[in-house]
């Protein structure tokens, strides 16, 4: 009996050594990406004039304002200050983990805001629009490996979640859509026209570049084989992949001939193998793909998929059915409290 608890104990330390190694992990990449993104607005972005959107373009406006009543205060304080006051609401919503990347995310992004400057690229001869392309490249790569790693830069992706969370209504893409809007219409109002069209190309390209990174951490592709040796096709992709393959029976309408359709959820690096094994086992199948953006419900599938193990969401039992909430009259005069995640169904009278 010692023995086992002996041995309990010592999985126990191998799995809590385990995350705080990939914890550290996580604080290093995120610190390095915000460097980098920040280091991206000292030299692409303050340098030429350029106001990109969000919060480090409204804290270039106000820095900028604060000059011309003879104020001088860093762009990289005033960002610091209001992300402090960000932190005073994110800490009530928001788990610990996030906070702690999120705040050495900020702390390094304002580093490379205040003393990233790189003489070759600031002193260089500036071409506005060639720097807003790589400015909004690099700064969107960061803040996506910022993200990806569970942590943030800080500034507008904040603010849309907490909007978010108070009001329900408005949804977090449009609450960053408003802030970018807002930060958009006082960069052309303060500096220009031509200003503010830098700033739109800085926000698109950012965007763009986020997304990349984000979507590519999400590489689940479900592969459709329509097939005749639906059983050996099956049983090499288990013994090679280990995953899931379910079966569908279907029907050709022209040949009026049953074929077998097996589905499988692979990451895309995967594909290209899984093909070739396919055709080498039945070499009339047909296989077709779909890119996997979301999964509800319990599996493994996407486990291997990620550097962390992406979480499968696992759906309330009560949400999956669409009719349950005709059932229960009082139901239609429920409504979620400000800071409430789930339903609850009122209590059966027992009597």
């Amino acid at each position: 009996m010692w023995y086992i608890n002996i041995m309990k104990l010592k999985h126990a330390e191998n799995k809590l050594e385990q995350k705080v190694g990939k914890f550290i992990i996580q604080i290093v990449v995120v610190s390095l990406a915000a460097l980098v993104g920040g280091m991206s607005f000292k030299n692409f972005f303050e340098s030429t004039g350029i106001i990109p959107t969000g919060l480090s373009g409204l804290s270039m406006i106000i820095g900028n304002g604060l000059g011309k009543i003879g104020l001088s205060l860093p762009t990289a304080v005033i960002y610091l200050i209001i992300n402090a006051l960000l932190f005073l609401f994110a800490s009530k919503l928001f788990g610990w983990k996030f906070l702690v990347l999120s705040a050495f995310g900020i702390a390094f992004y304002t580093l490379g805001m205040q003393f990233g400057a790189i003489p070759d690229i600031v002193n260089a001869n500036n071409d506005k629009l060639l720097y807003a392309i790589v400015g909004a490249l690099i700064g969107g790569l960061s803040v996506g490996v910022a993200m990806k790693f569970g942590g943030t830069t800080g500034g507008s992706d904040i603010v849309g979640v907490i909007i978010n969370r108070y009001f329900p209504k408005i949804k977090t893409g449009y609450c960053l859509l408003i802030i970018n809007v807002i930060v958009l219409t006082l960069s052309i109002i303060t500096a220009g026209l031509q200003t503010g069209f830098y700033a739109l190309i800085v926000a698109i390209l950012n965007a763009v570049s986020t997304n990349l990174v984000l979507d590519g951490s999400k590489r689940v592709v479900a592969h459709y084989i329509i097939c005749d040796h639906d059983e050996k096709i099956a049983e090499a992709l288990l013994k090679r992949y280990h995953r899931g393959i379910t079966k569908l029976n279907a029907e050709g309408m022209f040949s009026k001939k049953e074929k077998s359709v097996l589905l499988c959820l692979l990451p895309n690096e995967q594909s290209s193998e899984m093909k070739k094994i396919v055709s080498s086992i039945d070499e009339n199948c047909f296989v077709f793909s779909a890119p996997v953006t979301e999964t509800i419900g319990e599996g493994d599938f996407m486990k291997e998929a990620s550097i962390f193990k992406n979480k499968v969401k696992k759906s309330n039992p009560y949400l999956k059915s669409t009719n349950i909430y005709s059932r229960h009259e009082k139901i239609k005069h429920l409504k979620l409290k400000r800071k409430q995640k789930k339903f609850y169904l009122p209590k059966q009278n027992q009597n």
